[in-house]
């Protein structure tokens, strides 16, 4: 069976080039934020916020924004190697749990720049905000073949189940007509 192709990318290969890609990447932001985020003034950002909850957690996650990112990024690793893993060991769960991973491994670093953003200067906001949209349109682009070997696995694995599948043969019916007319044709030899 031939499979199908998009942008010359088979949905398997796709998907592997998915996991390199996002390893890759969260190896390169971990370089570009150690920079800019490791020294963070904490201090000038407590002297300011009044303590109310909103402001203690805006505090909390400024200040260790490069914790939570070094954190973020490690499992954003482990799971983009389950991610390998899956595509090569065509198991179906592995591809979802990247694909809610992702989701989530950027809607924090969203909120996150979006609470830095005042405190870095304009050039290493533009660089932030570009790798950031750079990282949604490229993931976007990787999730659609991750997606597609996902159906294509649960497809042939619900499948693969159904052939599988044994009919239960009732007690006193002793053998199928096909299992003795086997037998005769043996004996007759």
């Amino acid at each position: 069976m031939k499979q199908k192709r998009w942008c010359g990318i088979t949905a398997k290969m796709g998907t592997m080039l998915s996991g390199v890609f996002s390893i890759m990447i969260t190896h390169l932001y971990l370089i570009l934020e150690q920079k800019h985020l490791e020294d963070g003034n904490c201090t000038y950002i407590s002297s300011q916020a009044q303590r109310s909850f909103r402001n203690t957690l805006t505090h909390f996650i400024i200040c260790w924004s490069f914790k939570i990112i070094l954190i973020q990024s490690f499992i954003t690793m482990i799971i983009s190697l389950l991610l390998l893993y899956s595509a090569y060991a065509q198991i179906y769960r592995g591809l979802v749990i990247y694909i809610v991973w992702i989701f989530f491994y950027e809607a924090v670093n969203f909120v996150i720049q979006v609470l830095i953003n005042d405190f870095s200067i304009e050039e290493v906001r533009f660089v932030r905000w570009s790798g950031l949209a750079f990282r949604y349109l490229l993931h976007g682009f990787w999730m659609f073949f991750v997606f597609n070997y996902m159906q294509i696995i649960y497809k042939s694995q619900k499948q693969g189940n159904i052939i599988c599948y044994n009919r239960r043969m009732s007690m006193g019916e002793g053998g199928s007509s096909w299992q003795k007319s086997k037998i005769m044709s043996f004996v007759h030899h």
